[in-house]
């Protein structure tokens, strides 16, 4: 185990801090963590916002990367929570398996993936708690626990999407999706206004995965692709080899015109949309489908010093025209675009602060810049209003009396603290929403 102070970035290099880091490299140091007054425990440090970032300290679970009970006939894995994703998927797909629910890159923890129980693009069941069988959990007490729909149930609720604070996540047993090769059949289709998009969000059923990418909306059209997407019936391609490529110098430089220039941002947009209306892979690796931003693996930088963040809601059917109508009036008023929007459609139930409703999921980026305050003070009065629920694992932006607007916010945060009492693991997540 080794302490460190350096300079920290999250992965949305939005937050600058200067916290000691602890890499523990067996249980019994893992355990002596618990005395701490203040930490968060981190997988890989993945997350847009600030929900694994703490000011004082933060524990690795990097040396907590093994598979412990794995199944091969039935696709019943145990993983400690420190694997990455990245490192899981060759081993599984070897054997015809995959994942059950997939956030849009690979290179999270499988800790991280339970504390935000991520979503993905499932058309069905598209949270990872649904195929969550068991976690084993570290409290503050000391004890090790295991966790699941019948023993502790109420700690395995909170857990999963419960941001790492309930204890420390040691291993989660997943039951994963029979699949027959790693590639899947695509289709792409072009979308030029709602009365289409809505067609295409009607007729997605057919399909495993579907997402909306966004080239262009106003309160009158809504342009874009609709990816959809099933595993393929076919075997073949289960040898995978992971290669990590930088996004170098020229790729950056347009990178950043998209990100900076509404006019070259349009431009590329309407470029690409054309371009792959027709010129797609009809069968392709599952890399292009659930991990198109893994092609480079620092493209976070593109943004610069200041980073990025990303907002994302639900909004439900009967608002969606209205509310989209309202982000493009003050796109327009304040000159101001985001260059990457994507929508899913979304029908998941749970609990406390999981990002579950019913409607349309709409994601975008911004670079922060001087238009920080400005978009923040914006989404926070379109959330307030149409009391939308928000991806707390991404958010950067929301305030206390927006998340107090949740139904199970009280309760999650009573609980909360009956786990952790003196608020030892903590983040700036936590203490922004006075968790």
């Amino acid at each position: 185990m080794f302490s460190k102070n350096k300079t920290f970035f999250n992965w949305g290099r939005n937050v600058n801090i200067n916290p000691k880091k602890l890499l523990p490299k067996n249980y019994k140091e893992l355990k002596k963590i618990t005395n701490k007054k203040s930490f968060v425990v981190h997988g890989n440090q993945r997350s847009y916002g600030d929900v694994c970032v703490n000011k004082d300290l933060l524990v690795s679970m990097k040396n907590f990367n093994k598979i412990k009970y794995f199944h091969k006939k039935n696709g019943i894995i145990k993983i400690e929570s420190g694997m990455l994703l990245k490192n899981l998927l060759p081993i599984i797909i070897k054997e015809g398996w995959f994942i059950p629910v997939t956030p849009g890159t690979k290179y999270v923890s499988l800790g991280g993936m339970v504390a935000n129980n991520v979503h993905g693009k499932n058309v069905f069941k598209n949270q990872i708690k649904q195929h969550i069988k068991e976690i084993e959990l570290l409290r503050l007490n000391k004890k090790k626990i295991k966790c699941s729909k019948k023993k502790n149930n109420k700690i395995f609720d909170l857990t999963i999407g419960g941001f790492g604070l309930t204890g420390i996540i040691l291993s989660v047993t997943l039951e994963l999706k029979k699949i027959n090769s790693s590639y899947l059949e695509q289709k792409i289709i072009e979308f030029n206004s709602f009365e289409e998009f809505f067609s295409l969000s009607k007729n997605i059923n057919d399909y495993e995965y579907s997402v909306f990418w966004i080239d262009y909306f106003t309160k009158k059209k809504i342009k874009g692709l609709n990816y959809l997407a099933k595993h393929s019936k076919i075997s073949f391609g289960k040898s995978l080899i992971f290669k990590d490529k930088k996004i170098g110098i020229i790729n950056s430089f347009f990178s950043k015109l998209i990100i900076k220039n509404y006019i070259f941002s349009r431009i590329i947009n309407f470029l690409y949309r054309k371009y792959k209306k027709y010129s797609y892979k009809k069968i392709c690796n599952f890399n292009e489908v659930f991990y198109p931003q893994d092609y480079f693996i620092d493209w976070n930088k593109i943004y610069g010093n200041k980073g990025f963040f990303e907002i994302q809601f639900i909004i439900p059917k009967n608002k969606f025209k209205k509310i989209l109508s309202e982000i493009s009036f003050f796109f327009k008023k304040e000159k101001i675009f985001s260059p990457f929007v994507v929508i899913k459609k979304v029908n998941d139930k749970g609990k406390y602060l999981n990002f579950c409703g019913s409607g349309y999921s709409i994601s975008l980026d911004f670079e922060i810049n001087k238009n920080f305050k400005t978009l923040k003070l914006f989404f926070n009065s379109i959330i307030k209003k149409n009391k939308l629920k928000v991806n707390f694992s991404k958010d950067l932006i929301v305030n206390k009396f927006n998340a107090s607007n949740y139904p199970d916010f009280k309760i999650f945060k009573k609980e909360i603290s009956l786990l952790n009492p003196q608020k030892k693991i903590n983040s700036i997540f936590s203490k922004r929403l006075h968790i």
